[in-house]
């Protein structure tokens, strides 16, 4: 078994990828893909959602360009026809449309329960926070709908600085707004190439988020169920809390 890598000692930054790890679709991105397909005329049963979706997410070809809208739009329109394929609805184009569209509204998203909390906490610590995310321009919208825009040092998005991870710039550059030096900073995210990887590639302590259990034993990373649990994870590395990892 690997040795996994110690969580910086001490901790001074925390950075979050976005979709999946700080916020997804309301309900859920299952529930919200019945709604628009219920409205659409088409019922759909969740758990069959669930898992069309989770075949979809392993099967996906992620685009190397995640900072232009055209390839954005392209993908998750592909992504969606191939869900709606595999539960036997071929003919999807202008139910994918409509997914596109609900799934591209800002107010569709909502934070995880347990995120504002951890943030709070993170931050009541003296810990700082940024958001590393492939994402369109209009994350910083979600962020500042749900009241948490003001608890980030920086916000590096894809789709405004115009490179993504795996990128390595992408990440530099978050560190170089937030202060931060990466052996001293965690990166938290639900993705092993574009998070886990990628994070370990700039010297970033990468801890990978499972909300989902698609990776139930990830390569020579931290694993957590849920920012509790990184909030545990990370609690004896606070600064100032007069504690040390052994």
């Amino acid at each position: 078994m690997s040795r996994l890598p110690p969580i910086p000692d001490p901790l001074d930054c925390v950075l979050f990828d976005a979709g999946d790890t700080l916020l997804a679709p309301a309900p859920s991105f299952q529930g919200r893909f019945v709604a628009v397909a219920a409205d659409q005329g088409l019922p759909l049963e969740e758990a069959a959602v669930d898992a069309a979706v989770a075949d979809a997410v392993r099967a996906a070809a992620w685009p190397d360009d995640w900072t232009d809208p055209a390839t954005q739009r392209e993908f998750w329109m592909g992504f969606y026809q191939d869900v709606l394929a595999t539960l036997g609805h071929d003919e999807g184009l202008e139910l994918a449309e409509a997914l596109f569209a609900s799934f591209s509204d800002p107010a569709s998203y909502q934070l995880f329960d347990d995120v504002r909390p951890a943030l709070d906490e993170l931050a009541g610590r003296g810990i700082t926070l940024g958001v590393v995310s492939n994402f369109e321009p209009w994350l910083a919208d979600i962020l500042a709908l749900q009241e948490v825009d003001h608890l980030f040092a920086t916000v590096a998005i894809s789709g405004v600085l115009g490179v993504a991870k795996p990128d390595p710039e992408i990440f530099k550059a978050a560190l170089a707004e937030a202060g931060a030096d990466p052996a001293a900073t965690v990166h938290v995210g639900d993705q092993l190439v574009n998070d886990v990887a990628a994070a370990r590639a700039v010297g970033i302590t990468p801890v990978l988020i499972d909300r989902f259990a698609r990776y139930p034993e990830p390569d020579d990373a931290h694993r957590v169920e849920d920012l509790a649990g990184l909030v545990q994870l990370v609690k004896v590395n606070a600064p100032g809390n007069g504690q040390r990892s052994g």
